[in-house]
């Protein structure tokens, strides 16, 4: 099962190599596979930060754009998942920033429940490994998105994304250790929630 899910992942990034190096060269076909490759995994990445349907539909085509004009000059340093990641985070993290205030809404995920298998697939290893087991990771996740900015970027930074304590603090612009304070916080008022929501059971 492990070798066959191993083999995926190699396959897929020979074929992201493939399709970026024919998109590098002008073929507008390559370019729409890549889009349709990530788009779903743009979004995902964009609604968790910015909590609005809009704003992440709105982000993904300025992400999408992004690359379009830059794709030329990608060495492949890193994964194309990697980099569009860090398009999507920095692009998230500047819309954010021009806000004078980010208002703290009431939202659940009903409107998302379609891409829960999605998430389950590519975002929630982390969780799982911080927050029991699966069957928990579909209340985690409305936890995460109801907690407070300052507390939920960079949780969603390190457990979803896998970014260092350091490249959160550049990249939100906190020291160091106000981050992992915000995160060890925000991880055990996931826990706390939790732990109610199962009381009340």
């Amino acid at each position: 099962m492990e070798e066959n899910q191993s083999q995926g992942k190699a396959k897929k990034i020979i074929d992201d190599v493939i399709l970026v190096e024919k998109s590098k060269k002008g073929d507008k076909a390559a370019f729409e596979e890549l889009v349709k490759l990530y788009s779903k995994y743009v979004y995902t990445n964009a609604f968790f930060i910015l909590r609005d349907s809009h704003e992440a539909e709105d982000v993904s085509q300025e992400v999408f754009v992004k690359v379009y004009l830059s794709i030329k000059n990608f060495k492949g340093l890193s994964s194309f998942k990697t980099w569009i990641r860090k398009l999507t985070v920095n692009t998230c993290i500047d819309k954010l920033r021009v806000k004078s205030k980010t208002f703290d809404k009431k939202l659940s995920l009903e409107s998302f429940e379609e891409s829960y298998e999605y998430i389950f697939t590519n975002l929630n290893n982390n969780i799982e490994k911080n927050f029991f087991t699966r069957e928990t990771v579909k209340e985690v996740l409305n936890i995460i998105m109801s907690l407070d900015e300052s507390y939920r970027i960079p949780l969603i930074l390190r457990d979803l994304q896998d970014y260092s304590y350091r490249e959160i603090a550049g990249l939100i612009k906190k020291p160091i250790g106000t981050v992992k304070t915000n995160i060890h916080r925000a991880r055990r008022l996931i826990k706390e929630k939790l732990k109610y929501e199962k009381s009340k059971k």
